[in-house]
This record gives structure tokens, C-alpha cells and sequence, in this order.
């Protein structure tokens, strides 16, 4: 939204910018509180395709931090450091320096590669069996939630406060929540040292088998069984789908109705583009609640349920994203980009959640390779940017296009995960069965040490990590594929 407010574009069929009436009831161009400079709108898209292809590299070997140390420690730093780079952005940008705005954003992207992973982690201590989607879909409620917010705050901000407002902000508030994350949040139930009794009674009936980050766990990862996972393989692909999709929206989105709809001002722009964000947090919820249900009342197995939320969310969305190559109304974009959207908040009860069924102990392990899906992330912003770089098709014919290819690509992802998904926790869960064992076994790992006399916590946290062996529902599908109809 800032590069949308501070790089002004040329339309091809006029020899004046568009200030007239993108930023029209704003800060005066030549006020001290407003900033114009001269690089292309292309050029500002291959920004974004920066912080994407940074975050790329540190994925997976996030996953493996969140895994050998604590992964509170690992998403607190992440998004500490990444908020300082949020602060020095407006530096770079009003100096004009292209190349210092460009290094900045691949650090951001290199630094925030891991939070995911880590927060994943986390979260798969805490979740008991029966409410996993509720806590994952409740969490990244936030993560769709706050570009609606950030649409709209900082079309505001840069319009009636100031171009540099909202990049303070956000890395202020960044830093402030990284902190208040590390001293309050604890690693898993285990550590925490004020569990009331019925808290405690829950985690013994429910905990998950994950076994405690340490560097043992860490050496157990079993990479070659997790690599040839097609369960694995198709949470991969849903958020290499994800990825293209969510880009799309969060950096093109603004792009587009710029060039689509030129009677917008930047707080319109904002403001609009919010709204199919706000109505994807609340499927997110209410969807994870329902599938929660569904499967806890028996009604529909975890496989089943993982796959309808992917397959109707995502596929409702794909069907949506290639109807707006064929729409010029205002409106009527509006309602389908609404609809489209919310409805993906369903797959969030999909793909998202589905690292910390095939394998509590290695969610984090899990949620970092999938998180590499961020290369849809950066194939969709470098073909927006191709794409709309030519100079003898118009803008409008461009977006068609862009559109088309997203939604072609978010419903193959659609069959490849409705065909090869499972819900279930595979075989190789918890590493090479003999080194699992000795991991968990409190009296000869030294990471579990007790204090001598306190029964409680002694039974709980033996309760909490001792290895759990796959259950007869888990062997059913191991890690075999099965067909999306046979699951039904």
C-alpha cells in the first residue's frame, strides 16, 4: 500500500499521472508528509518477489531450530528482528535507494522464515487431539485478519497522515509483541508452572505425542520418510497454491484495482481491498470449529474432514479468482473476490492443520517444507510483473490474464490434495522407534529431569511425553495414498 501511494503510473492512454484521482483528498503532493518517486510500478511488485524468495531459504531450517531449541525463542526473534527491518525501510525508501529497500525486504524474508515453523510448533504442544483445528484456524485467524487491517490503516495513514506513518507503526508494534511473546508464552504444557488441576486433567487425556524440542529429537528427524510422504506431498502443494493465491491478493490486489479502476483514491483502494480478508477470518474460525465437531461426534473421519475444508474452500476460490477475468464492474468484483475468499478460510482447516496430524513431534519439521510453497508466492508476483510489463497489451487484459492462470493453478492443487491428503499420523511420526523411545524416557534423559517429591508434576509430564505408539486408526492409512471418493 505505501509503494501504491509513493510510485505514481503512467497509463499508456494519457501523458498525466493518475494523482488526480488515486490520490485525490490527500496530504498535498508537495507537503513534507508525502513522497513521489520516479521507479516503476514493475519495479515496485519485484519488492515484494524479494522478501518472498528470502524467506524461502530459511523454512526448513526453521523448522529444524524450532525443533532442536525452543520455538517460542525462535518466533519471538523472528518477528523482533524482522520488525527493526520494518523500521529502517523509510530510511532507504526516501533516500531513493532501490537497491537498499530491495536488500532490506530479502532480509525480511530471511528472517521471517522460520516463525511460521516455529509458532506451528508451539502450537502442537498446546492443541489437545480433539481441538486442533480450532487452535490452528484460531491463530492464523490473525494472519488473514491483519492484512485486512493493514489494508485499511495504511491507505489511511499514508493518505491523511503521512507516507512513512504506517512502516513506524508496524515495526513498533512488532517489537512491543515480540516481547510481550517471549515472557509470556511457554514452550508446551509441561513447562508451564501454573496448570490448574483441570488443565492439567485435559493434557493427560488429550496431549499430543510430541515429544519435547531437544538436540536428540533433532538428530531423530526421519528426512527420507518424510520426503517420499505423498501425505506430505499434498500439504506441500496446497500451500504452494496457498502461496500463489495469498500473494496475489496481498501485493497485486491494490495493483490492480489501481490500474482496473481509476476513479479510486489510496484510502478506497485500501479500504476495498480489506474487505474480502475480513470475510475470510471469519470462515477461518467458525470453519475450524465446525470440522473439530464434525470429526470429534464421528460423524466424518480426520482424512475426510481435512479434505472437504481443502477441496470446498480452495475450490469455491479457484472457480471465484477465474470468474474476474471476465468482470469489469466494480461491484460485482467486490462480491466475487468476497465470496472466493472467505470461502478459502475453510482449507485453512486443511493444510494448514495437517502437519500436526501426520506428526506431532515433527510439526515444525513438517510446516517448514510446506512452507517453501512460498515459490507460488514468488511465481505469482514475477509473472504479475512480466505480465504486466508489456507494453502493447493493456492493464486491464493483463489482470484477465493474471487471474486465469492463478485459478487454472488453485484447482489442479485442489485435485492433487483431494487424491493423496491424509489425516492420519503416519508411521514414522516420532523418528526411528528405538531412538524415540530413549528420547522420551524421562529417567534417562537428562532434558526431562525432575524435581524429587513433586509427584504431580511427575506424573503429568510423564503422561505428556511418553512415546506414543501409532494407534490403530493412525496404521490404517500409514503413509499409503488413498483416493479421495474411497475416503468418503
Amino acid at each position: 500500500m505505501v509503494m501504491v501511494h509513493i510510485v505514481k503510473p503512467k497509463h499508456s492512454t494519457t501523458n498525466h499521472t493518475q494523482s488526480d484521482s488515486l490520490f485525490k483528498h490527500c496530504i498535498p503532493l508537495n507537503s513534507n508528509c508525502n513522497l513521489s518517486l520516479n521507479w516503476t510500478v514493475d519495479g515496485t511488485l519485484y519488492l515484494n518477489t524479494a522478501y518472498f524468495v528470502g524467506g524461502l531459504f530459511t523454512q526448513v531450517p526453521g523448522g529444524i531450530l524450532a525443533t532442536r531449541f525452543s520455538p517460542v525463542r525462535i518466533c519471538g526473534l523472528s518477528v523482533l528482528l524482522s520488525s527493526i527491518c520494518m523500521v529502517v525501510l523509510p530510511v532507504c525508501i526516501q533516500n531513493s535507494q532501490y537497491i537498499a529497500v530491495m536488500v532490506v525486504r530479502i532480509l525480511q524474508g530471511i528472517i521471517e522464515g522460520p516463525s511460521v515453523p516455529a509458532i506451528n510448533g508451539v502450537i502442537s504442544a498446546w492443541a489437545p487431539k480433539s481441538e486442533k483445528s480450532r487452535m490452528i484456524t484460531i491463530a492464523y485467524a490473525g494472519a488473514y485478519l491483519s492484512p485486512a487491517v493493514a489494508m485499511a490503516v495504511s491507505g489511511t495513514l499514508s493518505c491523511h497522515v503521512c507516507w512513512h506513518a504506517v512502516l513506524y507503526l508496524y515495526g513498533g508494534l512488532g517489537i512491543l509483541w515480540s516481547i510481550i511473546f517471549m515472557i509470556v508464552v511457554v514452550d508446551s504444557p509441561s513447562a508451564h508452572p501454573r496448570l490448574s488441576i483441570n488443565e492439567r486433567a485435559l493434557y493427560d487425556r488429550e496431549a499430543s505425542a510430541a515429544q519435547r524440542s531437544s538436540t536428540k529429537t533433532a538428530n531423530a528427524i526421519p528426512w527420507k520418510h518424510i520426503l517420499t510422504s505423498l501425505p506430505m506431498s499434498a500439504i506441500f502443494v496446497g500451500s504452494f497454491c496457498r502461496n500463489w493465491i495469498f500473494s496475489m491478493l496481498l501485493t497485486e490486489v491494490p495493483t490492480y484495482m489501481q490500474d482496473s479502476f481509476h476513479n479510486l483514491n489510496i484510502f478506497e483502494i485500501g479500504l476495498l481491498s480489506s474487505l474480502s480478508e475480513v470475510c475470510m477470518t471469519i470462515v477461518t474460525v467458525t470453519g475450524g470449529v465446525l470440522i473439530d465437531k464434525l470429526i470429534k461426534s464421528g460423524l466424518i473421519s480426520t482424512t475426510v474432514g481435512r479434505k472437504v475444508a481443502q477441496c470446498s474452500g480452495f475450490g469455491i476460490e479457484a472457480i471465484c479468482i477465474i470468474c474476474l477475468g471476465f468482470i469489469t464492474r466494480l461491484e460485482v468484483v467486490m462480491i466475487v473476490m468476497c465470496v472466493g475468499v472467505a470461502f478459502s478460510g475453510l482449507a485453512i482447516s486443511g493444510y494448514q492443520v495437517n502437519p500436526l496430524d501426520l506428526s506431532p513431534t515433527y510439526a515444525s519439521v513438517l510446516t517448514g517444507i510446506s512452507r517453501t510453497g512460498v515459490i507460488g508466492a514468488i511465481l505469482s508476483t514475477l509473472t504479475a510483473s512480466v505480465l504486466r510489463g508489456r507494453t502493447r497489451i493493456s492493464h486491464e487484459k493483463t489482470w484477465h490474464e493474471v487471474f486465469w492462470i492463478a485459478g487454472a493453478i488453485h484447482l489442479a492443487g485442489v485435485l492433487y490434495y483431494g487424491i493423496f491428503a491424509s489425516g492420519h499420523k503416519q508411521y514414522w511420526a516420532d523418528g526411528p522407534p528405538a531412538e524415540a523411545e530413549r528420547l522420551v524416557n524421562p529417567s534417562s534423559d537428562p532434558d526431562f529431569a525432575q524435581q524429587p517429591g513433586d509427584m504431580e508434576h511427575k506424573q503429568f509430564l510423564s503422561k505428556s511425553v511418553t512415546y506414543d505408539s501409532v494407534s490403530q486408526e493412525d496404521k490404517e492409512e500409514s503413509d499409503s495414498p488413498d483416493w479421495f471418493l474411497q475416503s468418503m
